[in-house]
């Protein structure tokens, strides 16, 4: 098996995998709501392995970003650094779970929410870095990609972090819009890289 076709497998392990089993724990867990609850409820749920399978295949998707940068973009390799950190953002999101009580904060809750921010933060670093300061020509259909990813993941983590400290109800449904931005950049990477 080629290098190529090596990282293209392990992304594609993380998008379509992962987004199966995340639908599944969807279906699978009545005691959960997408709209609702935060995908990280699902650590609580009756199928906290599965979940932490729903994570590692983003942890080997994440690699295989990293590989696909460093292959696409050799002179770079602190984008491809940041695709190591979103793999570690999301090992840390399987090993320690949420919190389930916003009043009570342990160890294992702020380890979360430190996986948390280092996934958001990495991905929307690496499409920003890439579009306005990487090696994509101006005008290419890879740096409005990337612009747009960048947009998307700002947006996205602003109206999430405002539903968070907003308490919102449907805050389940807008973590789900703005972690979409996460399934987009790293195809974002497998085109651009290709």
């Amino acid at each position: 098996m080629t290098e190529t076709l090596t990282w293209i497998l392990m992304v594609l392990l993380g998008l379509v995998g992962g987004n199966a089993i995340l639908a599944w724990l969807h279906f699978a867990e009545t005691g959960y709501s997408p709209r609702y609850d935060l995908i990280s409820a699902y650590a609580h749920s009756r199928f906290p392995r599965i979940y932490a399978l729903h994570n590692f295949t983003f942890v080997i998707a994440g690699a295989g970003a990293a590989i696909g940068t460093h292959r696409f973009l050799p002179n770079q390799p602190f984008l491809s650094s940041l695709c190591l950190v979103y793999s570690l953002g999301v090992a840390i999101l399987a090993i320690f779970p949420m919190d389930m009580s916003a009043m009570l904060k342990t160890f294992t809750g702020v380890m979360h929410v430190v996986g948390v921010v280092m996934v958001f933060a990495a991905a929307t670093i690496y499409s920003a870095v890439l579009s306005h300061f990487g090696s994509v020509k101006v005008g290419s259909g890879i740096k409005y990609s990337f612009d747009f990813i960048t947009f998307y993941m700002v947006i996205g983590v602003a109206i999430l972090l405002v539903a968070q400290f907003r308490k919102f109800r449907t805050i389940g449904l807008i973590e789900r819009i703005a972690a979409a931005g996460l399934s987009l950049w790293l195809i974002g990477i497998l085109i651009a890289a290709r």
